[in-house]
């Protein structure tokens, strides 16, 4: 795929990076189910501020912090495993576009940026979905488990840029959620939040808070333009 050639931070568009759960695709509430399933499997119900606060964390982190919750000392691999194979369950009965995410994607490819998935989830979650789509929707993709420092660390949006041959601070990153804009934001990029509730990152975390139906490529151009200008 050609891109237009930029210097690096000359807010020339180079490449689109995308978080895959909640941002581009709605499969938050698939993991409402493995959640909750998860709790109950141990004895315990999930709670709504316990499901707010691992949006967004890697599975490790997500099936430490629901034990804890519910006081259940269990061993976090074999739970995180549990959880897992449970969420893929359901990922392979279909994992729905967000309202306009197919359109964003799309219309980028379509000017030739290239584009790439950035996410937290393991490669068999996302090979569930990635078999739903159009074959070579997003130029590369990079897995939670496929890093040594998942979000909110850097490293998942510094291997993406690094793949594309681009520089990360002429990247835009469309993320959901305060660990994914961290590691957006601490790789350089300028960031989109496309929450489906908006009001949950009130202040926008350092990232520029937009509707996900209010998204275009000129958008996504004009902002990194601005943020150099």
């Amino acid at each position: 795929m050609t891109t237009e050639t930029a210097v690096p931070g000359t807010g020339v568009l180079a490449a689109a990076l995308f978080d895959m759960d909640g941002t581009l695709f709605d499969s938050e509430p698939l993991w409402d189910v493995s959640l909750a399933d998860f709790a109950e499997r141990l004895g315990g119900t999930l709670s709504a501020e316990i499901r707010r606060r691992v949006v967004g964390s890697n599975l490790r982190d997500t099936a430490r912090i629901v034990q804890e919750d519910l006081g259940v000392a269990a061993d976090v691999e074999e739970s995180a495993a549990w959880l897992l194979e449970r969420t893929r369950q359901l990922f392979a009965l279909g994992v729905p576009w967000r309202p306009g995410a197919q359109e964003v994607v799309r219309s980028v490819r379509g000017r030739g940026i290239p584009t790439a998935l950035v996410t937290s989830s393991h490669r068999v979650l996302v090979d569930e979905v990635l078999a739903q789509l159009d074959p070579g929707m997003f130029d590369t993709v990079v897995c939670g488990d496929e890093v040594a420092r998942p979000k909110p660390d850097p490293e998942s949006y510094l291997t993406a840029a690094e793949r594309l041959g681009v520089d990360p601070r002429d990247c835009v990153a469309l993320e959901d959620s305060r660990p994914g804009i961290a590691a957006a934001l601490a790789a350089g990029c300028l960031v989109v939040a496309v929450p489906e509730d908006g009001a949950a990152l009130a202040g926008g975390h350092g990232a520029v808070v937009a509707p996900l139906e209010t998204v275009t490529v000129d958008r996504l151009i004009s902002l990194l333009a601005d943020r150099i200008g």
